[in-house]
């Protein structure tokens, strides 16, 4: 090859390459422009999903998208902190029997030096059970001092009752305590005992019932209205397919259920009267409970749940500043929990100092700022009371726990027919989980109680 074939093939080279940089120049242009495209895309797409959000996990879920994330294995047992649950041994022991062995069950050979013994604890029950049904002779004697006519009273059995007081109150931890249908009652006394029960008869039962526990309601009534410390929370309850307000409210180790037509301040004024001034009330952010506490003079002390359970949802709605406010309250809130309501006026101070700090931060979402501003300005003094005061929770999670309970009984039975079957759910419920929050056992404890109101 000569050098001028050469120089022109080193020059065709040359050619090629240069137009291959400003190929690759142009692609890596595109390459920029697209990235651009993608990131304003990106930043639109975030910025509608903090204002929609709702929207969006509805597409996913309509689009069946999945998130992308790998699943972790949860270790088999209880959480950190849950409380262990192992085999409780009966105290009362009712028989001894040995079980000695005069045959080898394999092989029968005679068996006789006895090498060791073992224990096994064995509890059961009579399965199937016949009612004892019995006819009372009653003589009548006229009294002259009395100038009347009066005879023996009948033993566990209340006035005009078809059924003994046993069986009655059956019915009512099967109904109330245990939330069953009136179908599956009357199955069950049918199946275990061969009672035919109607269930006209069950509802007759349970309003029966109501005036026997009637003085204790008004005893519960009497606990919650002098009580320091309080709680309350309401949820809704149907009585024939209208909606009404079911209010639980707690102290002292009293529960208290009351059905009303309305949901505001004027129930909860009307049960506690007008002197509960200098009294605490633990409460969420429900504007009624609100009122209520302006017009009866209650201190009130909000829920840290409910708080952080809104915080929660602005972390989730609105991308860092939420995660930033949720993570603040919760560092307080550990903070204040960690004094174990040994704190001084002083720490409450520094308390409310700290969420006043989180109100200067600037927030373009115009819901998170409204939530630290009303947290400060409005709600600061309700916030630590739990610091200095040993008898006051910092959450309502007990009036929670105890209207989850009746919100059970609600999905169960759909609710009430009549307002007098309401007052009577209200009524027996309350009774039930009072000897429950007490740790009382509940059929001996119905039976106590319904004794002695009965004086017999």
């Amino acid at each position: 090859m000569t050098l001028e074939e050469e120089n022109q093939k080193l020059k065709e080279n040359l050619r090629k390459a240069k137009e291959e940089i400003k190929r690759l120049k142009k692609i890596e242009k595109e390459l920029e422009r697209t990235k651009k495209e993608f990131d304003k895309t990106k930043k639109e797409f975030e910025e509608f999903k903090c204002k929609h959000n709702h929207t969006v996990e509805e597409l996913r879920k309509s689009m069946n998208i999945k998130p992308d994330l790998k699943k972790v294995s949860k270790q088999p047992g209880a959480k950190k902190g849950h409380k262990f649950y192992r085999r409780v041994i009966p105290a009362r022991i009712d028989y001894i029997k040995e079980l000695k062995l005069k045959k080898c069950p394999e092989c029968g050979s005679p068996l006789n030096n006895i090498q060791e013994k073992r224990d096994r604890i064995v509890c059961d029950i009579k399965l199937i059970t016949a009612a004892k049904t019995t006819k009372y002779i009653i003589p009548r004697s006229y009294c002259k001092k009395c100038k009347k006519i009066v005879e023996a009273e009948v033993p566990n059995a209340l006035p005009h009752a078809k059924y003994g007081l046993n069986i009655m109150l059956l019915v009512m931890y099967l109904r109330i305590g245990l939330s069953l249908p009136i179908n599956k009652i009357i199955a069950y006394f049918w199946d275990f005992y061969q009672i035919k029960i109607g269930k006209g008869e069950i509802i007759s039962i349970l309003k029966q019932l109501v005036r026997v526990f009637g003085d204790y309601y008004e005893h519960l009534e009497h606990i919650l209205k002098i009580a320091t410390v309080k709680h309350t929370d309401t949820t809704s309850w149907r009585i024939s397919g209208r909606k009404y307000n079911a209010w639980v409210f707690v102290a002292y180790g009293a529960v208290l259920y009351k059905i009303r037509k309305r949901n505001n301040s004027k129930v909860a004024t009307a049960f506690f009267g007008k002197t509960q001034k200098g009294m605490v009330l633990v409460i969420d952010r429900f504007s009624a409970l609100r009122a209520l506490a302006e017009k009866l003079g209650f201190l009130l002390q909000l829920c840290w749940s409910h708080i952080l359970a809104d915080s929660k949802d602005l972390k989730k709605n609105f991308g860092a500043e939420g995660a930033y406010v949720h993570r603040k309250l919760k560092e307080i809130y550990a903070l204040a929990k960690g004094l174990n309501h040994k704190g001084t006026e002083e720490m409450v101070e520094q308390l409310k100092a700290e969420i006043f700090q989180l109100t200067l931060r600037h927030y373009k979402h115009s819901t998170v700022r409204k939530f630290v501003n009303n947290l400060y300005y409005r709600d600061a003094e309700n916030l630590f009371r739990f610091v200095t005061n040993p008898e006051i929770d910092s959450t309502n999670n007990i009036s929670e726990r105890l209207l989850r309970a009746f919100v059970m009984l609600r999905k169960i039975t759909n609710g009430s027919r009549h307002t007098s079957g309401a007052h009577t759910t209200a009524i027996l419920f309350s009774v039930v989980q009072t000897l429950r929050m007490n740790n009382i056992e509940l059929l001996d404890g119905l039976k106590k109680i319904a004794v002695n109101a009965s004086g017999q």
